[in-house]
């Protein structure tokens, strides 16, 4: 399995923009509203010739229940538990927050390593918070600005110990079989690209749920709530050995009705899946009427 890294941290401190920078492409949306981000994203990232994964998480909230704010934080909690470490962000421009201090309290229960990143430091206008940072106790933390991709230098050396040393377990925790050259490898067949298929709709007819009933976990966060999904998330499935890339999508509403910016964002997020998928499922709430929305979103699709 690949390294995998969890970015963390309290909503709007740029986590999105550093996924997005370590990925190379502009996959998460990002915008200054905070909690822009609530499924969990992965991706494959690289620094130099480190290759690992990452994973792109909502910010994190002290909340507990049942409401939508609660639920995010699970799918942030599972996104810690799936990674080898974690890469808490705070903003070093606004400087330590009691929400900050909460989320590394948090972290260090648990037994991934952790790595602090004080984003927004370009121009050394973070300096001071930079240094808040240290009250955090995770060591000195790594001057970054993801927007202008200052700092990878210093993200590069924190991550390259533990990739390596990830890189020398094999399954299980035990040392990888080094006596294996090129001429002794093993050829594989090679497997046909997975199919992309998008799911999408008006919002809350049931899209995420769908996506998490096929693959059999509670992968996409759901509820009640209409327009819970906002990015464009992709995850690999395997449908009677052809492997599939389910990518659930924003519900799309009337043009009309799209008023703020980041409802645009979303989408054209929903509108690109469209145009790269090669099937797309229309889901419709079957107790409601065929909606002019609905014919809109088909006509679209063909």
């Amino acid at each position: 399995m690949p390294f995998t890294l969890a970015i963390v941290g309290r909503p709007n401190v740029g986590k999105s923009t550093l996924f997005n920078r370590l990925v190379g492409r502009r996959l998460a949306i990002v915008d200054d509203t905070p909690g822009v981000t609530r499924d969990r994203r992965r991706g494959e990232a690289g620094i130099g010739d480190l290759k690992f994964a990452v994973i792109d998480t909502a910010g994190f909230e002290d909340a507990q229940g049942e409401g939508l704010m609660a639920r995010m934080r699970a799918q942030t909690e599972r996104a810690v538990a799936e990674a080898d470490a974690v890469l808490l962000v705070i903003d070093a421009r606004s400087g330590l927050t009691p929400l900050d201090s909460f989320f590394a309290n948090w972290l260090r229960k648990g037994n991934r390593p952790v790595i602090l990143v004080a984003n927004k430091c370009e121009g050394g206008a973070g300096d001071a918070g930079r240094l808040e940072g240290f009250r955090l106790g995770f060591g000195d933390p790594i001057a970054l600005s993801a927007e202008h991709g200052e700092g990878l230098g210093d993200l590069y050396d924190a991550l390259a110990p533990l990739i390596a040393d990830k890189s020398a377990e094999g399954p299980a925790g035990r040392p990888a079989d080094k006596g294996v050259g090129a001429d002794d490898a093993i050829e594989e067949s090679e497997e046909p690209r997975a199919l992309q298929l998008a799911i999408v709709g008006r919002p809350n007819v049931g899209k995420s749920t769908l996506v998490n009933r096929l693959i059999g976990e509670e992968r996409m966060l759901t509820g009640p709530e209409a327009g819970i999904t906002r990015d464009a998330i992709a995850v690999e499935w395997r449908h009677r050995g052809r492997l599939v890339r389910l990518v659930d999508t924003a519900g799309l509403r009337r043009r009309a009705k799209v008023v703020d910016k980041l409802e645009w964002l979303t989408t054209a997020d929903t509108q690109r899946a469209i145009k790269y998928a090669q099937r797309v499922v229309l889901v419709f709430d079957s107790a409601d009427l065929l909606e002019k929305q609905d014919m809109a979103i088909a006509r679209q699709v063909v």
